[in-house]
């Protein structure tokens, strides 16, 4: 039976408006604007802790925190609520998404949050020292995350946080939807990043890229 989680996705890339290829991702359909309550279920919460995100994201002080996928900014407003030092970016590509996040009042008390539609990401590129990516890889095709590398400062790191496809769970997408963990790493090598397998969470996996020398 599907639970109410079965196409939860943070993220909220697909590419078919702006022609980019989705050529690479698992998961087949975008995800649609229309379920965005989804995305504000304070379940997620629960094993995707904010505070355990931001101890893995391990930002530097004063740092350029793109929240790649953001969605309706469930963890882009808590990064910056936590940690009122960063600048945090959330980058989407719908702008009805942003809207969501512009229209909640959380989003009104911190002064560090920046909305940014993809379209405008040239604008940050080379100045992210983190990104965090929460449900984004297995939606986005692999221009999306050549960009995503794009993004980085020469000595910035990616977290990258995905529901496991080797993993039987209650949530998420069906597990032919989304990576294993070595699905994963082939996926970012390909696309120019190094990366480091860190603790699993309860139903994702979590790996910090960088880019590789020399891309």
């Amino acid at each position: 039976m599907s639970s109410k989680h079965e196409h939860l996705h943070h993220e909220t890339f697909g590419g078919h408006h702006h022609g980019h290829s989705r050529e690479g991702a698992k998961q087949p359909e975008v995800f649609n604007p229309a379920r965005a309550a989804l995305l504000d279920d304070p379940e997620r919460f629960k094993y995707l802790a904010p505070g355990d995100i931001l101890a893995l994201l391990d930002a530097p002080k004063g740092a350029v925190v793109v929240d790649f996928g953001a969605g309706t900014g469930a963890f882009s407003i808590e990064l910056a609520r936590r940690r009122p030092d960063l600048r945090v970016i959330a980058l989407d590509e719908q702008p009805g998404m942003l809207d969501l996040l512009r229209a909640k009042p959380a989003a009104h008390e911190v002064k560090n949050l920046q909305p940014m539609l993809t379209d405008e990401m040239d604008s940050i590129k080379g100045r992210a020292d983190r990104i965090l990516a929460i449900n984004v890889l297995h939606e986005i095709g692999d221009h999306d995350l050549r960009g995503m590398s794009e993004l980085l400062k020469p000595q910035g790191a990616a977290l990258i946080i995905d529901w496991d496809g080797e993993m039987d769970r209650p949530f998420g997408p069906p597990k032919g939807h989304t990576h294993s963990p070595a699905e994963a790493s082939a996926r970012l090598a390909k696309a120019g990043f190094d990366t480091e397998v860190l603790e699993h969470l309860r139903y994702h996996f979590v790996m910090r890229a960088r880019r590789s020398s020399g891309k």
